[in-house]
């Protein structure tokens, strides 16, 4: 197959198109810059579209970059980055004589919403078919670049719609002397979190109720490749391991595999100070999301408890 990946040097990007070239398909990438096997989101507005199979776009910039400060103008970055690459994807594609089989589109499991509960609430599970729990800026933002794809002509080509969860990648601690640490290597939400973890100062955040919807790099790009080698699958599905937990389950078997404390609990008015009100619902909040289609689709996770994922993403070496 021939697949072209919009957002292909990114985390997800590259591990996808690694494991597509492994196979011995061919791989463009949608990059800001040319290069080998590569063209610009310039190209993609004003060229014609190379011919292929599946398109996938990951697109995007990091909305929990906390190297840029959350200001409307970054704001505004993070929308379009997301909106227009995905707008013009699809009208590259609808132009095209001979469209590609599949367009899988990607968005955050955000779309759900968050809810104030109170402590004797059950975060509800959420699943494709589920609505908004209610809508903060990150589910608008997942609104919008869902509605964006959403203009694919799909009586030429298959849509595919994945919403993401918390991807996890290898993390590497190199201990010296016993007790001396040095910060190793990290992908995927991990580098977030690891510094102040290794340095013993992991926290839960806020209550620590909240749901985490996380996946292994693994799954994820399985996933991928799993939609686009169904010709039958169409539609939404949700790429989060079944074995959902809270952030305190989480940030405890964190701990625990990196030996390490737990020793407090960040409080909310430090994640708002440190992130900004509009993007700390993804952390203070959380969606009790389940793959339910993924699962009834045929797709069998290799790393469906967190447990099982950490065993094979956390390394300590000496």
């Amino acid at each position: 197959m021939h697949v072209v990946i919009g957002g292909g040097s990114g985390f997800i990007g590259n591990a996808l198109a690694e494991r597509l070239r492994e196979r011995g398909d061919r791989v463009t990438l949608i990059s800001r810059f040319a290069g080998e096997g590569r063209i610009t989101w310039a190209q993609v507005k004003d060229e014609p579209f190379p011919v292929c199979d599946a398109v996938v776009n990951l697109a995007g910039k990091h909305i929990l970059d906390l190297t840029r400060r959350w200001t409307p103008a970054y704001r505004d970055e993070v929308l379009a980055s997301r909106v227009e690459t995905t707008e013009a994807l699809v009208a590259a594609i609808n132009r095209m004589a001979s469209p590609p089989d599949v367009f899988v589109s990607t968005a955050g499991k955000c779309f759900y919403g968050t809810a104030e509960l109170d402590g004797e609430q059950a975060y509800p599970e959420l699943t494709e078919d589920s609505e908004p729990m209610g809508i903060d800026f990150p589910a608008e933002l997942v609104s919008q670049w869902e509605r964006a794809a959403e203009g694919i002509d799909t009586s030429r080509t298959r849509h595919v719609q994945v919403r993401i969860g918390v991807v996890l990648g290898a993390v590497e601690r190199k201990s010296y002397i016993g007790k001396l640490w040095r910060i190793g290597r990290a992908r995927g939400f991990l580098p977030i979190i690891r510094l102040p973890f290794c340095l013993g100062m992991g926290a839960t955040i806020g209550h620590g109720r909240q749901p985490f919807p996380w996946i292994h790099i693994d799954d994820m790009v399985g996933i991928l490749l799993h939609v686009i080698d169904h010709p039958q699958l169409h539609g939404r599905y949700n790429a989060v391991a079944p074995g959902i937990v809270s952030n305190h389950e989480f940030t405890h078997a964190f701990a625990r595999h990196l030996k390490r404390p737990v020793v407090w609990a960040a409080p909310r008015w430090l994640i708002k100070r440190v992130v900004g009100a509009e993007r700390a619902s993804i952390l203070l909040e959380g969606q009790n999301v389940k793959p339910k289609r993924t699962l009834e689709s045929g797709y069998r996770f290799d790393y469906p408890t967190i447990d099982r994922a950490l065993d094979d993403l956390v390394k300590i070496t000496v």
